[in-house]
């Protein structure tokens, strides 16, 4: 009997030594600081819905690296979300206060190319900076080297559709209606050259102002000049809807194409029957097979109301290769370090696999892409 205790004293002893040493070993992993990373946004202003995809997409991606235990032995992701509302000057001091007060380990960020120019100088030199959405030409190649950007620029991406409108829609005369900012002067001014090298009658561009809400004095003129076709550079997704409604209520009956990658779910629902039959180019497709973007549908659908999108597949993508690379790189803000290993390596992610050149320009495979029957559809491969 007296062994028997003994042996159930012992036992209880070990017992209380293992839970506490479990204990203590949550108690560890639960004390690792996060790995915070700052998503600065259009949260409101004329980019709000963009901004708002952007952030879900960076969220839902979070939670499946969280899930699975975190990066760096065992720290999870946070999300830090700062509003630029859409404006650089915005834009700017949320990146200022992102990094000298909040203290953040990486930057995630920019919707709109003028607010990621004016924003690169600010985290030259001090913070990783991965770029979103913005297409503009100088904004990697007058970066730093710390900076990188996932989006295609205007000349990458317009290349390859230009070729397929020059090629493929039978358009013998074209005109341009786009925002009057840097990436709208810059992709319409490169459309422009290539319509006209293909041949093509260019009749006019008109430019919108970026709080514009009525689109009807630069329609009428270009619908006037009789155009088979009319490319629409539109950032936001409101003023994309409100154009193409707008130019089908005057009664052009032509081809309309919009600039790339700005075609999403929620364009299409705004724009009702006006957005059917339009062409676009977007890098993200649901319609080709990925392991990786099929997981975060999952959890992005779970989390959010919203349908999937390119522009929330760009905060998801964005996540995805900090976070790999961090780990990899054993440090969340040796930044040298970091940089390196992501011009290094091809990542996998939501769209598909992203490399990066020395200038921090990342790669992605681009689609054709067709509203049909109120759907975003897949037409072809553009590259």
């Amino acid at each position: 009997m007296l062994a028997t205790r003994r042996h159930i004293a012992l036992a209880a002893a070990a017992l209380g030594l293992a839970v506490a040493a479990g204990a203590g070993s949550d108690a560890a992993a639960q004390s690792k600081p996060p790995v915070r990373i700052g998503a600065i946004l259009p949260l409101s202003g004329a980019g709000t819905f963009e901004g708002q995809l952007g952030l879900e997409g960076m969220q839902a991606s979070a939670a499946i690296i969280n899930a699975k235990g975190g990066i760096l032995g065992g720290r999870k992701i946070e999300i830090v979300a700062y509003d630029d509302k859409s404006s650089p000057e915005e834009g700017v001091s949320a990146a200022r206060r992102a990094i000298e007060q909040d203290k953040v380990d990486v930057i995630a960020a920019n919707m709109f190319s003028p607010i990621a120019l004016a924003m690169k100088e600010v985290t030259r030199d001090k913070i990783i900076h991965m770029v979103l959405a913005p297409q503009h030409p100088k904004v990697t190649e007058e970066g730093h080297k710390w900076l990188f950007r996932i989006n295609e620029t205007t000349i990458m991406r317009g290349t390859n559709f230009s070729k397929f409108i020059c090629s493929k829609m039978n358009l013998k005369s074209v005109a341009i209606l786009a925002i009057n900012d840097d990436y709208g002067r810059a992709d319409s001014g490169n459309f422009e050259k290539w319509f006209k090298e293909c041949g093509m009658n260019f009749k006019a561009t008109e430019f919108f102002q970026k709080t514009d809400t009525d689109f009807n004095v630069q329609l009428t003129k270009l619908r006037g000049m009789q155009p088979d076709g009319i490319y629409v550079a539109a950032s936001a997704t409101s003023q994309g809807a409100t154009i193409y409604k707008q130019l089908r209520q005057l009664g052009y009956k032509g081809t309309i194409i919009a600039s790339g990658g700005n075609m999403n779910p929620k364009l299409v629902e705004l724009s009702g029957n006006a957005i059917e039959g339009v062409f676009s180019v977007s890098p993200y497709v649901e319609d080709v097979a990925n392991p990786v973007a099929e997981a975060w549908r999952a959890e992005y659908k779970k989390m959010f109301k919203n349908e999937t999108s390119f522009v929330a597949s760009l905060g998801a993508a964005g996540i995805e290769i900090l976070a790999a690379a961090m780990d990899k790189a054993g440090t969340s803000n040796g930044y040298d370090k970091i940089a390196d290993t992501i011009r290094s390596g091809k990542w996998a992610t939501t769209l598909g696999e992203i490399g990066f050149d020395k200038i921090g320009q990342g790669f992605i495979a681009s689609y054709i892409v067709q509203v049909k029957n109120g759907k975003i559809v897949t037409h072809a491969k553009a590259n």
